[in-house]
């Protein structure tokens, strides 16, 4: 069976395709707001140079943060459409904070910090635990600046912290200067290997700082 994972990454968005659990291809696109109405080609046209059609993919996981609100609705909203236009399509959401720190290959019981430019001289954390060989939230999320960041993580120094390499740079003008970053690339297999059930709901995103809406 044909498994899509789609993941809005911090101005860029990658796609993998996996047949029963095996890679068959990965590729991504760098984007910009104005870039948003090419996804569905790019994504289709993936498909086709792969020798299948959109058809033949039945199950979706959409990675669903946290990031930039606009671009997670867009890319849920996109898998909804084609689930609606079709019975056979089966999705879901789960955070790309999983497949980030997948790239660590946490062991068993092992909490992993995710951590994202939160932009105003703010960090965004996420927690992710590994249980039963899945990373998993943890439950646990922050919105830090410099002063918050300190406290924080003096309770958390055996904690291994991760983030996009993109965004090493503004992290770490926030992290403390003791703390180790681990800048990685997403393990986007880690996405398509979740047990999260299939409950095509594309509401179900992560928002650590609220959205702002009009």
């Amino acid at each position: 069976m044909y498994h899509g994972v789609l993941d809005p990454q911090p101005g860029r968005f990658a796609f993998a395709l996996f047949n029963n659990g095996r890679k068959v291809f990965e590729t991504g696109k760098l984007m910009r707001a104005r870039d948003a109405a090419d996804l569905p080609d790019f994504i289709e046209n993936a498909i086709q140079e792969a020798g299948l059609k959109l058809s033949d993919i039945q199950t979706w996981t959409v990675g669903a943060g946290p990031g930039s609100f606009t671009f997670l609705r867009l890319i849920a909203a996109l898998v909804a459409g084609w689930q609606f236009s079709s019975n056979n399509i089966k999705f879901r959401c789960v955070p790309g904070a999983v497949a980030l720190a997948a790239a660590l290959k946490p062991a068993e019981k092992e909490t992993v910090g995710v951590l994202y430019d939160g932009r105003n001289k703010e960090l965004l954390y996420f927690g992710v635990i590994v249980e039963n060989g899945k990373i998993k939230p943890s439950g646990e999320t922050a919105i830090l600046d410099a002063g918050k960041a300190v406290e924080f993580f003096k309770k958390r120094q055996n904690e291994r912290l991760v983030s996009f390499e993109s965004e090493k740079d503004a992290v770490e003008k926030i992290l403390p200067p003791e703390c180790r970053l681990s800048p990685a690339l997403p393990d986007l297999y880690a996405l398509a290997a979740s047990d999260a059930p299939f409950d095509n709901d594309p509401d179900n995103l992560v928002y650590i700082r609220p959205a702002v809406t009009g």
